[in-house]
């Protein structure tokens, strides 16, 4: 890593000309023209703390490691940047860090100074200095472009390893709510009618003429100027992924709109009959899926359609770099062997924090899965407020990754590491 990247030109013709010795080979090479870095994983971290003896008053350093994989990067494709929404323990040394990265067909990897325009060439083994964001620089491999990357660490700022509650106010004009829900929302939160799904910062509605009006301030609802709208018999607004907005329609079926208005729905493909939707009590999220590339993972809970108190729970892989349409909705059905399962509850809402999803109902329990929605377990580290007040509660998380619950006794709480 030492090395500064100054023959990189030259390293670039080598595909070029190896191509053109090959002659009558029978053996074909193919170039590829992609510049996509698909993979971003954080090696063993080195956390100090400090801490002061009650006899003595001698300061004294802990060193302890972290599992850099359970803080997972996303990837933005899009604006190009990359980075973890669980921030790092405070005192993690970000000067000296390991990581994985991975570019698309092969891609060459390089890695832009801290204090100039050179590169040298990336390497999993050598430490980095993330103090500061780093631009990483993949190259295609037939020497078509370059694509840069904009890699920052997040660090809490403040100390501990222990989640927990802050209530930030106790607000009664945020009290006595029934339909509603919470929502991320500009950096923070929101709350709104239990109708209302977000899709890129913006929400999305059924107004009183069947038709989906959207917003950007979720104050003023307005249907698209000069877009012709055909009533899609909508019962209710699901969710959505970064690409689609999902809703049930009156006819009992799952329904998708890939339009920028929800303007245009049709029916989704399913695994199973659709009689296995869930019932009543709704919920879904959707996040980056980080086993692939340009893929969403939409998760959908709600009551069975037996009434037995058990979950209807049904998932989809949206690859969004290709057409829509192209997946369809999987039912993961309850197994006997599976003793860890979501019960049915009013009120179902869905979070992901911290790499995992968090689900919280009328029964004021949290519990969370580990492996997208298929098993669900009440864990201690997750414990709701003790001093919460209130029938009933909503959580979401924000752009940033912060975690909330709203009551309607009025009581909103944050949730972190303390």
């Amino acid at each position: 890593m030492k090395r500064v990247f100054r023959i990189f030109g030259a390293l670039l013709m080598m595909p070029v000309i190896l191509t053109s010795c090959l002659g009558d080979s029978t053996e074909d090479t193919t170039l590829y023209s992609d510049m996509a870095i698909t993979s971003f994983t954080l090696g063993t971290l080195n956390r100090y703390t400090q801490t002061t003896s009650s006899t003595t008053g001698n300061d004294t350093v802990i060193k302890t490691t972290l599992t850099g994989s359970n803080y997972k990067m996303t990837i933005d494709q899009l604006g190009h940047k990359i980075y973890n929404q669980t921030p790092l323990p405070l005192g993690v040394d970000v000067k000296h860090v390991i990581c994985t990265v991975s570019a698309k067909n092969s891609g060459w990897l390089t890695l832009k100074s801290m204090t100039s325009d050179s590169l040298s060439w990336y390497s999993s083994s050598d430490s980095i200095d993330f103090s500061q964001p780093r631009i990483f620089r993949v190259y295609a491999i037939d020497n078509s472009g370059f694509r840069d990357y904009t890699v920052e660490l997040n660090v809490s700022s403040t100390e501990g390893i222990d989640f927990g509650w802050t209530l930030i106010k106790d607000d009664a004009d945020l009290a006595g709510w029934t339909a509603k829900k919470l929502v991320p929302f500009a950096d923070t939160i929101k709350m709104v009618d239990e109708g209302v799904v977000m899709r890129d910062g913006k929400g999305y509605r059924i107004n009183g003429q069947g038709y989906v009006e959207a917003s950007t301030d979720l104050e003023n609802w307005s249907l698209a100027d000069g877009i012709v709208y055909t009533n899609p018999n909508l019962k209710q607004l699901l969710g959505a992924s970064s690409k689609e907005l999902y809703a049930l329609g009156n006819d009992g079926l799952l329904k998708v709109s890939a339009d920028d208005y929800g303007k245009d729905w049709t029916n989704e493909k399913l695994d199973e009959d659709a009689s296995l939707l869930p019932a009543g009590d709704i919920a879904m999220i959707s996040w980056p899926y980080a086993s692939a590339d340009s893929t969403d993972y939409i998760l959908m809970v709600g009551d069975g359609p037996l009434n037995n108190g058990e979950t209807s729970i049904w998932r989809k892989l949206n690859y969004y770099a290709t057409t829509a349409g192209d997946s369809q909705w999987v039912f993961m059905g309850a197994d006997d062997s599976n003793q860890h399962t979501l019960p049915a509850q009013d009120h179902l809402s869905l979070a992901s924090y911290n790499g995992h999803i968090l689900a919280v109902g009328d029964a004021k329990a949290i519990y969370e899965s580990r492996d997208q929605g298929l098993t669900w377990r009440q864990e201690s580290t997750y414990q709701l407020p003790t001093s919460l007040q209130g029938t009933q509660v909503s959580m979401a998380t924000d752009t940033q990754g912060r975690l909330w619950l709203l009551t309607n006794s009025g009581q909103l709480w944050k949730g972190g590491k303390k």
